[in-house]
């Protein structure tokens, strides 16, 4: 049994964890929240300090920046008060009547989709297929079912699979032709910009493309997200979104970071390094770790539960993000930010000592 949409166990609780644990808050290591851990960079705080809050905030220089780093007209740009309430206001336009949702998936497009009343159908990623659509498929099934909106996401949370761009374009034009409109969540792509459909959104009818700036610059205080919609389609969710919807502080961030090219390509070699060898590390203690083209792993324990273990890391000051809340994986699963390779190495350790206690127990209770 699951629990309800709008009960979600977020990661990146760490504020709750310091109160809980009576401690301050940079004692506690994350390893629930996806966040990069070399930023923000130097050039976001400094944005950050020269932002002048005193008058309203107009977000026409960012979506110039935007536009301009992607290649678009700034008319497909849309700034609101990050993805997630850039996904409620699409919703809110379209009031789609029967919705997909491949599963597991990020909790939060659940909670959007009560909102507007929609009609949830759902369709099973399997581990065994490394959590990749059947995208030939699912166009027929998606006329079978009457559905007319889906929500799709790539590299996808929680399992980081990063969708073949080519299939994914044939299928998002595909379904165009029968009136089928898309929701595609980008929240990651910075990691894996090659694969990003933000450019070809602006020429697509049927398609919005959801993109984070928090998560990659290390900024999640600043509520800030990017859609990216054919320009009529853009115009009217930018008519949805509230009147000033990110601060003159988040604006100026966001401006700044795309413009730290530097920042961005070290960041992509250094979290591809850092993943690959953590990865390499949690397989060796026997999880099953799933392919990732994002800044996280989900993998899957060889004993135990990610209940246990989480308590047990409660003394050592870790937290981590369990998936129980994710439609399709159970206790077993964990998903864990890839941070720096001190960090990195820490879990690891822990994780190791942990299963050496689990197996040493379950010799003495035999």
């Amino acid at each position: 049994m699951h629990p309800s949409p709008w009960l979600s166990l977020h990661g990146g609780r760490v504020f709750e964890a310091a109160r809980r644990w009576g401690v301050a808050p940079d004692q506690i290591l994350d390893f629930s929240a996806n966040l990069n851990p070399w930023g923000p960079p130097q050039s976001v705080k400094d944005a950050v300090a020269r932002a002048d809050w005193t008058r309203y905030p107009d977000d026409t220089a960012l979506r110039a920046a935007f536009a301009q780093r992607h290649r678009l007209d700034p008319a497909a740009v849309v700034v609101g008060n990050g993805v997630a309430g850039l996904l409620f206001d699409t919703l809110r336009i379209w009031r789609p009547r029967r919705v997909l949702l491949l599963e597991p998936s990020f909790t939060e497009y659940r909670r959007a989709l009560v909102a507007v009343n929609a009609c949830l159908v759902t369709r099973p990623l399997r581990p065994e297929e490394v959590f990749q659509p059947d995208f030939a498929r699912l166009a027929p099934f998606l006329r079978e079912a009457r559905i007319d909106t889906v929500i799709l996401n790539t590299p996808h949370n929680p399992t980081g699979a990063a969708y073949p761009p080519d299939r994914l374009l044939d299928f998002i034009r595909t379904v165009a032709q029968h009136s089928v409109r898309v929701v595609l969540d980008e929240s990651f792509a910075d990691y894996r910009p090659e694969n990003s459909l933000t450019q070809k959104a602006a020429n697509l009818p049927n398609v919005v493309v959801l993109r984070s700036l928090t998560k990659f610059y290390t900024m999640p205080g600043l509520r800030i997200g990017i859609a990216v919609a054919y320009p009529p389609l853009a115009h009217e969710l930018r008519r949805q979104t509230a009147a000033w919807p990110v601060g003159a502080h988040a604006l100026e961030a966001a401006r700044a970071a795309l413009e730290d090219d530097a920042f961005a390509t070290q960041t992509r070699a250094r979290t591809e390094c850092a993943r690959r060898t953590f990865a390499q590390a949690l397989d060796e203690l026997g999880c099953a770790v799933f392919p990732s083209a994002a800044n996280f792993l989900l993998l899957r324990l060889p004993r135990g539960s990610g209940a246990d273990f989480a308590r047990w890391l409660e003394a050592h000051r870790v937290l981590v993000r369990r998936c129980t809340d994710f439609v399709g994986l159970d206790d077993r699963y964990l998903r864990l930010a890839v941070r720096d390779e001190a960090s990195n190495a820490r879990l690891v350790a822990l994780l190791a000592r942990w299963l050496r206690e689990l197996r040493a127990s379950s010799l003495t209770n035999s």
